[in-house]
């Protein structure tokens, strides 16, 4: 495998997954600040899948009722929900499907109890690349999901095009 690209050259596209605005939390906390910033710092839009934006979407006992942390992230502008994936495409389904089996075999769990969130990772990086990003960024706190896609797209000729991010090490290293 080559050396990983770096995420703030060229056309890059960073996906994050729900783990990474779990982790942060609330508006107020210190965490979702700073990310906030680092997308404002490096001028970049964290793209989510639909799938990650409905995990979210709940709005929580201590939100303001339709201002959840990710609608606020979304109407600043440093997130957006990507547009629905083509499930019809033969590299979308194929790196879904591995990424299901990936984690499967790396959790010891079957590929029903993988989460769709994970899958659609995959596909939306599938999609990016294909409008044309040069890399892919993935940004989640899940690691066999981040290994997964990263193995994915490349056993589907998209090697060396996505780089995974650990969402905890990330919040580390900006706070």
């Amino acid at each position: 495998m080559s050396d990983p690209f770096d995420p703030f050259q060229g056309t890059v596209a960073w996906i994050a997954d729900s783990g990474l605005f779990i982790a942060c939390g609330r508006r107020q906390n210190n965490k979702y600040a700073a990310l906030e910033r680092f997308a404002a710092q490096n001028d970049l839009t964290f793209v989510i899948p639909q799938r990650v934006y409905d995990e979210l979407g709940e709005a929580p006992d201590r939100s303001t009722p339709g201002q959840t942390p990710i609608n606020s992230a979304i109407d600043a502008g440093w997130v957006r929900i990507a547009d629905a994936p083509d499930y019809t495409k033969g590299t979308v389904s194929r790196v879904m499907d591995d990424v299901r089996t990936f984690i499967a075999r790396s959790s010891n769990r079957t590929e029903d109890q993988i989460e769709k969130a994970d899958t659609a990772l995959a596909a939306v990086a599938v999609q990016l690349l294909e409008e044309g990003a040069c890399h892919i960024c993935l940004v989640t706190t899940d690691v066999d999901a981040g290994e997964g896609v990263v193995a994915a797209l490349g056993a589907n000729g998209l090697e060396n095009r996505v780089q995974f991010k650990n969402g905890f090490e990330l919040i580390d290293e900006i706070t």
